[in-house]
């Protein structure tokens, strides 16, 4: 297991479960920062640098220490509608994206597309629909998939955009298990991925080794398993 990752300038951090910093150069954008109380995490909110905040939803293994993150460091939290919403009532600053939509950074650019997953904010209303994020960050296409099942828009999204990187939920439960994040993988044909949320909230219990060894030894995909 590796903690980062580095791919053509770009450096990759896994805060566990399925958060993440991605580093270009002067910027830091953090993916689901899930920090207290989670099993797999070693920072704390107070360690976190970011520029930016992106969430894929409201559930709180997601939207996790993200309103601490942005208080600490000023930076705009990027969410669909009712999160963005939510969030701003927190008091951040927020960038508010629907799905299908697309925002420029100075860094690059996100676009929010559908995730097959529902829930609800820590005070009980709905989130609104759950996204996946398709980052280009200096050219590189990294696919944040969030909380989903398996879908079609996945072939969409290997066959137009062709992701280098993709973040894969392999635990089951309300997400893919392993052998349907082995399709979603061959759909979206990165090059790398790298599996998550399978320690919390899980079908069971869940290998990520199995995971990496199914999917290297039927495709040319390679596996990267993090750790924080």
């Amino acid at each position: 297991m590796t903690d980062t990752l580095e791919y053509k300038g770009v450096k990759i951090r896994y805060l566990g479960h399925s958060g993440f910093i991605i580093a270009k150069g002067e910027y830091s954008i953090v993916l689901d920062p899930f920090l207290t109380g989670a099993p797999m995490a070693v920072m704390k909110p107070s360690d976190i640098k970011a520029s930016d905040i992106l969430l894929t939803h409201g559930h709180q293994d997601h939207l996790g220490d993200a309103v601490e993150i942005s208080k600490n460091n000023q930076a705009k939290i990027t969410a669909v509608m009712e999160l963005a919403e939510y969030c701003t009532e927190q008091g951040t600053e927020t960038i508010r994206v629907p799905i299908g939509g697309t925002w420029q950074y100075p860094w690059g650019s996100a676009q929010f597309r559908y995730a097959m997953h529902s829930g609800f904010l820590p005070d009980g209303r709905p989130f609104g629909q759950a996204a996946s994020i398709l980052l280009n960050i200096g050219g590189v296409k990294i696919y944040d998939l969030g909380d989903t099942a398996l879908q079609q828009d996945f072939k969409l999204v290997g066959e137009i955009y062709k992701p280098d990187i993709a973040f894969i939920p392999i635990g089951g439960r309300a997400n893919m298990n392993i052998n349907e994040a082995l399709v979603a993988a061959r759909w979206l044909g990165a090059g790398i991925v790298v599996p998550i949320h399978y320690d919390l909230y899980t079908e069971g219990s869940v290998d990520p080794f199995e995971f990496k060894s199914k999917l290297e030894s039927t495709t040319n995909i390679q596996c990267m398993l993090m750790r924080p």
